[in-house]
């Protein structure tokens, strides 16, 4: 199985003008913003080469990338040494690096800019990190399902300054960064959207309508683009059903699929799955069942319980958990918690404990069924609701899928899609080039 590693083996010879910028190209770029290049990148408009940004960043790594990467994505040198010396990245401009993290505003945001040059649909792509490894990070992913968040806001006018620059951009990110670039763009001044070519979420979550009513899609209609593995749970959470996503192929198993590097690629796009698997389907209707039983200040005071307990011991990320004095003290403050805070303490406990990428997420994936398997029976309202679609669950697989239209590489609906669906176009050199929007449901 292939992915972008190979990718990088079999098309980094060509330029945009040879192959044309494709979502395999937009994922690269959006995974790149998950690497530390503190120091290396500019944070203003003096540039640096990726190449030279890349061979910097495995010089001072010195053999141990580990870490350098903000993620749970399994990004080694192999990455980094395929890009650096890449004709199609290498030569690519890097600038205005940004990153931040404020335990005591609940804030981690982190992009980047990276000139693409004459041939490409864009001037420029906007990179947002997603989720890294501190309990900030996972305090603030939370915090999404309650209130525009400061990550958030930071990104629309990251967004919004750039586009004052006069460029034409495009924009992306994985995880937590799909989701700073989904809000940017619904949030962004209506008078630079026509500066937006294409935006992708790649398994991002979504924006609860209760929170933030205008979504992308009603922001710049088919430039917006979401792409998920086959079990998607990240990606479904928020999820607002009418718009259009693609499903791919992951070598990686149940919650692990939701790492990047695992995602396979054919030529030029990646592999398409046959749609969401019905295991992810069910634990995702599981998951909005508990958050809809759940109003805005429940899911605050679930939030704050949660991490008052994990940052008992002073622990700042999740490997800090593992300490003898963090997990006494966790352990101690965890005694009188909800049976769901309590399977989501021990699951992110086990998170710290892990040592591999995978291990890790397979982990977190404990976890986020805990937090359901919890819920489902510390409180009859959530445990009904649940119950209740779960049960019925494959009677309505059918009409769910139609409310998920599916598209191929080229925009066009594949065979889980209802005749509704709309075309979507492919990225082109004319970035004037729009067909039709998806229907309102």
């Amino acid at each position: 199985m292939a992915t972008v590693v190979d990718y990088l083996s079999w098309r980094g010879d060509l330029s945009f003008v040879e192959r044309p910028f494709n979502e395999v190209d937009a994922l690269i770029l959006a995974t790149l913003s998950y690497l530390d290049f503190t120091g290396i990148v500019p944070s203003g408009d003096n540039v640096i080469t990726l190449r030279d940004a890349c061979e910097a960043l495995l010089d001072q790594a010195a053999g141990d990338l580990a870490p350098y990467v903000r993620s749970l994505a399994s990004i080694d040198e192999s990455f980094l040494r395929a890009l650096a010396a890449s004709r199609r990245f290498g030569r690519l401009a890097m600038r205005d690096y940004v990153d931040v993290v404020d335990d005591a505003r609940s804030l981690q945001f982190a992009a980047l800019t990276v000139d693409l040059g004459a041939c490409a649909p864009a001037d420029a792509f906007v990179s947002f990190r997603g989720t890294d490894l501190t309990l900030t990070g996972w305090r603030e992913d939370l915090m999404l399902s309650f209130e525009v968040t400061e990550a958030q806001e930071r990104a629309r006018a990251y967004l919004e300054r750039i586009l004052d620059q006069g460029h034409t951009v495009l924009v992306g990110g994985h995880s937590k960064g799909g989701n700073l670039a989904a809000f940017a763009v619904a949030a962004a001044e209506e008078r630079l959207l026509d500066g937006v070519v294409r935006v992708w979420s790649f398994d991002g979550p979504g924006m609860d309508p209760a929170v933030m009513a205008r979504g992308p899609l009603d922001a710049i209609g088919s430039r917006f683009r979401r792409v998920q593995p086959a079990y998607s749970v990240v990606g479904q959470l928020f999820d607002r059903a009418d718009t259009p996503r693609r499903h791919v192929v992951s070598s990686a198993d149940a919650m692990m699929q939701h790492d990047p590097m695992t995602w396979q690629v054919d030529r030029d796009a990646l592999v398409l799955a046959g749609g969401l698997d019905p295991a992810a389907r069910r634990l995702d209707d599981a998951l909005a069942a508990w958050l809809s039983a759940l109003d805005l200040d429940q899911r605050a005071a679930f939030t704050t319980e949660l991490f008052d307990i994990l940052g008992a011991g002073g622990a700042t990320s999740l490997s800090d958990l593992t300490t003898p004095a963090n997990l006494q003290r966790v352990a101690a403050a965890a005694a009188g918690a909800s049976e769901t805070t309590k399977s989501v303490v021990m699951g992110l406990v086990g998170a710290g404990v892990s040592s591999t990428t995978g291990s890790v997420a397979a982990a977190i994936g404990s976890a986020v069924k805990g937090a359901v398997h919890g819920a489902q029976h510390a409180a009859a309202g959530a445990a009904q609701a649940a119950g209740s679609v779960l049960r019925r669950g494959e009677k309505d697989a059918a009409s769910r899928e139609s409310a998920h239209p599916e598209v191929d590489a080229a925009g066009q609906p594949t065979a889980q899609s209802t005749d509704e669906t709309i075309l979507i176009e492919d990225v082109t050199t004319d970035p004037s080039v729009e067909k039709s929007q998806p229907r309102a449901r």
